[in-house]
């Protein structure tokens, strides 16, 4: 079942209705939150939508008119879910009083939600408001009903369940790294002991980035100052959950039989996308500087005297020299666009004192082409070369490429000196330190002079 206290979002244009479902919510052990629709929108809608928002009740007819103008109210449903609903999955049960219409509404939701720019429902159920409130009369408000059809849907959803089970874990390691650190604190009174937990964060804070930089950005600087505790909590997620899921659970029928396969539809270079980069990381407001950031060259960049002074070769003899096993025509050379990946160091930039940015060379090279990249024994044109994986991006997956990156090639340049290139994705944590890793190897690699007979 849903977790206890998850929170649950719930839609109506009744106030009264709207009320209802959520004090049923509240009793079934939920978090409501209650989104009134009025005027045409949401009363008061979120900023942005909600992550972690997995269950969303709605009521299906929320305008007046043509009850049986289906496209309509759908229409007004999915406008609703884009407020609400983030782009992860999320289950939708239909809070109506006209059940019949359910189908339909599903069937649209379905057909019209991914053009409007919709990421839909996994899952949907129905409660039929006429089973607890009768014509509408409060008096005939049977609470214990609506609530059982609560508990009820929530059963219906165990995948979804199950992640969202995971995600309370997660928070609850968030939650025990506040509760160590406010352990700390010994003073009473409760005034008292809330200044001396205040100092300590402060402190922390400081210590984490410098005064200077905590000051600008407090929730920044915590941010760093926690992680640390934080990794380890989250080590040790579901290391003490003792559940026992059941046998007709989806997840525990598919691991009872033969080793799982990857779902066809999922590329492998999909999956590699999803963990070792960060698509969405290519808008970072820091842009060139964040570290792990990838970028492409602009064609004005390359070749031009600066960069001629950075790397001491043009692009065609940098690639030969550096990248291709084999010769390479104009045209493949044109396929193959230079980038450069940040990787000045983690201490300097959680702190904002880069006095240096370093940026590795790269090369995102399309999967057609790295047979030119590769020699015959599997291996690259050197040592130095690292290969960060086979990826493809959300825009288009079918188009598949290898990051190549050197870790002997490199250019430095001061903070806040650009080359105006394009940002692409960004590393994750874990492929920053494969690659850092290797770079520090390789940058180490001892000179013996060694004779033999």
């Amino acid at each position: 079942m849903i977790p206890p206290y998850s929170r649950v979002a719930a839609i109506d244009d009744n106030d009264e209705h709207l009320k209802a479902i959520a004090w049923g919510l509240s009793q079934a052990g939920f978090c409501p939150l209650p989104f009134l629709f009025e005027d045409g929108d949401l009363a008061s809608p979120p900023p942005e939508p909600v992550a972690g928002i997995r269950i969303i009740f709605t009521d299906i007819h929320m305008i007046g008119g043509n009850l049986d103008n289906h496209k309509v109210h759908a229409g007004i449903i999915i406008k609703c879910l884009k407020r609400i609903a983030a782009s992860g999955p999320y289950a939708l049960i239909f809070w109506s009083m006209f059940p019949a219409d359910v189908e339909q509404m599903k069937k649209l939701i379905e057909s019209d939600g991914p053009g409007a720019g919709l990421t839909t429902p996994i899952g949907y159920g129905a409660i039929d408001k006429n089973k607890v409130l009768g014509a509408g009369n409060p008096a005939e408000f049977n609470a214990q009903a609506l609530r059982d059809l609560i508990l009820e849907q929530m059963e219906t959803f165990p995948t979804l369940a199950t992640a969202t089970q995971w995600e309370m874990r997660a928070s609850e390691a968030a939650a025990k790294t506040t509760d160590t650190v406010f352990s700390l604190t010994q003073v009473r009174p409760a005034e008292e002991r809330a200044k001396e937990w205040e100092s300590l964060l402060a402190f922390l804070a400081t210590e984490a980035v410098g005064k200077a930089i905590a000051a600008k950005n407090v929730d920044a600087a915590l941010d760093s100052a926690l992680l640390p505790i934080l990794e380890d909590q989250l080590s040790f997620v579901g290391g003490g959950t003792t559940a026992q899921i059941a046998d007709t659970h989806p997840l525990q029928v598919a691991l009872s039989g033969s080793r799982p396969k990857r779902p066809k539809k999922i590329s492998v270079a999909r999956l590699n996308a999803c963990y070792l980069v960060d698509e969405a990381g290519a808008a970072s407001p820091k842009g060139e500087f964040e570290r792990g950031m990838v970028i492409q060259l602009p064609g004005g960049f390359v070749n031009s005297g600066e960069f001629m002074r950075h790397f001491g070769r043009e692009k065609s003899e940098l690639l030969q020299k550096e990248f291709l096993c084999g010769v390479a025509t104009p045209e493949q050379i044109s396929m193959l666009p230079l980038h450069v990946v940040e990787l000045g160091p983690e201490c300097d930039h959680v702190q904002s004192k880069v006095s240096t940015h370093r940026y590795l060379l790269a090369l995102l090279v399309p999967v057609a082409l790295m047979e030119l990249c590769q020699r015959e024994s599997g291996g690259y044109h050197n040592d130095s070369v690292i290969d960060a994986g086979r990826i493809a991006f959300k825009g288009a997956p079918a188009d598949e490429f290898h990051l190549l990156i050197s870790t002997r090639c490199f250019m430095a340049l001061a903070p806040g000196v650009s080359v105006g290139g394009k940002c692409k994705f960004r590393l994750r944590r874990m492929s920053i330190e494969e690659v850092v890793h290797r770079y520090t190897s390789h940058t180490r690699r001892p000179g013996v002079m060694r004779f033999n007979p």
